[in-house]
């Protein structure tokens, strides 16, 4: 059951009341047409016959032919336009006529025109009338009067009279033929309504019943895309938005699956060496010991949490930015110190290549700094034991590039798109063993595009790493 409120339905109507207008309005106007040319051609016909009959009237007085062939000629004329003859003297006396066929037989030899219109005539003027011509016909009649000419001069009229019956019958035929076209066209029109408006509709509808569905966590359906027009770029750009949100609903049931992970296995950890050392499980003199990790995990997932509010925060448009002038060099000169002990604890060897001593650039020193700290511990962390590590910045027209890099087991093409997704793992199955909460390749890259820039990763498996960001330079004045 159509409903008038779907856009189907009333695309529908409107096309077919649009077309059914069109229709309605091009009838009355063929009609009228019809009707004024049918007419106006009759007159025309009437005009020429009268003016034949003339000729014919002007040789019959002069005595070239007789009464038999000029009521021939009456004939001819009836027989074509079914009309009746009158031909009249100047005083209106009726003197020759010929009974349309089409009538009663009437005998109109010596009676008498009376009308003003027989006036007009015998004045030079051709009249066409409607009407029963002074009640002398028992229907209306279409006349044509004329003056009838001899060497020139008026020797008195000719009336043609053809019934409008006759006329109107023609226009009866005409108007049926005419409004059967135009039922048939708008049966037609309804038709090509429907078909149009379901094209129209149907991936409308498509789209309405899909985003109800991807409103109540489906997303695995798709608008079928038929057409290259508005409405189908429409359904391209739902097929696309509907990926998106697939990919954010997995993307997020992974990162609540990851965090849910990430929290637990610390808080796991501290409540057994917890309660091992209230209820004595564990030694007295190992108990420092284990309350120390309990402690380092609890200092891990504080780092978890505020890092997760910091990428909350940058997704939100949260994130507080702080531009000023700095000296990234000063900047990788302090995280280095303060990683110093972790370096030398694993034997590796750092390289730090600055081509000016002194290099300004346009960033928030507290954000590079944690980008310089992210980058490095994951330097740290995936490089080889006495490893080398690479610092390096270097001045490009506009632009200062920094690069961080390490000597670890390196990462493989496919997988460096992945990296910078949260709590992604190149070795699935690697172990706690190098610790990390997977977030900082995530912010380091939020951060980066928050100062409108870019960053890559240089990787080849079994040689390294190098991340290489980009800054705004400032040139000194």
């Amino acid at each position: 059951m159509f409903q008038f409120r779907s856009l189907f339905t009333r695309l529908m109507v409107t096309f077919f009341v649009i077309t059914l207008c069109i229709m309605l309005i091009l009838g009355i106007l063929l009609s009228t047409f019809f009707e004024s040319f049918i007419m106006e051609t009759r007159k025309e016909e009437l005009i020429r016959e009268g003016g034949a009959i003339s000729q014919y009237i002007g040789l019959y007085l002069t005595g070239f032919i007789d009464t038999r062939i000029l009521h021939y000629q009456y004939q001819i004329i009836d027989r074509f336009l079914g009309t009746t003859i009158w031909v009249t003297d100047e005083r209106g006396n009726i003197w020759s006529s010929h009974n349309s066929t089409l009538l009663e037989e009437v005998d109109w030899e010596n009676q008498k025109v009376t009308i003003d219109e027989f006036v007009q005539v015998l004045e030079g003027n051709t009249i066409t009338l409607e009407g029963r011509f002074g009640e002398s016909f028992p229907e209306p009649m279409l006349t044509v009067g004329m003056p009838l000419k001899i060497n020139e001069r008026i020797r008195g009229t000719i009336f043609l009279h053809s019934p409008i019956q006759g006329l109107n019958r023609t226009l009866r035929n005409t108007y049926q033929s005419i409004w059967r076209s135009a039922i048939l066209t708008s049966l037609l029109s309804l038709l090509l309504s429907f078909i149009i408006s379901r094209r129209f509709s149907k991936p409308l509808t498509e789209m309405n019943i899909i985003s109800r569905e991807i409103a109540t966590g489906n997303f695995k359906r798709r608008v079928k895309v038929k057409t290259k027009d508005e409405v189908g770029q429409l359904a391209v750009n739902f097929n696309a938005m509907a990926d998106s949100l697939e990919k954010l609903e997995s993307m997020r049931r992974s990162f609540v699956a990851n965090v849910s992970h990430e929290l637990r296995s610390p808080l796991t950890s501290m409540k057994g060496y917890i309660q091992g050392v209230l209820d004595h499980t564990i030694p007295v003199e190992d108990q420092d010991k284990y309350l120390k990790i309990a402690l380092d995990e609890t200092e891990r997932m504080n780092r978890l949490i505020n890092e997760l509010l910091d990428l909350s925060q940058i997704e939100t448009g949260q994130f507080s930015m702080d531009i000023r002038v700095v000296d990234i060099n000063e900047i990788i000169r302090r995280v280095l110190i303060s990683k110093e002990d972790c370096i030398n604890d694993r034997g590796m060897e750092v390289e730090v290549d600055f081509e000016k001593d002194v290099c300004m650039v346009e960033g928030d020193p507290d954000r590079l700094q944690q980008v310089i700290i992210n980058l490095l511990d994951n330097a740290i962390k995936h490089n080889r034991d006495g490893g080398l590590i690479t610092l390096k910045t270097w001045l490009h027209k506009d632009h200062v590039y920094v690069k961080v890099a390490d000597q670890g087991s390196g990462i493989n093409k496919e997988e460096i798109p992945h990296l910078w997704e949260p709590f992604y793992q190149i070795d699935k199955s690697r172990t706690r063993k190098k610790e990390g909460t997977g977030l900082g390749l995530s912010i380091v890259k939020k951060i980066i595009e928050a100062h409108e820039q870019n960053i890559w990763l240089n990787s080849e498996e079994g040689k390294g790493s190098a991340f290489i960001f980009s800054l705004k330079a400032v040139k000194k004045t």
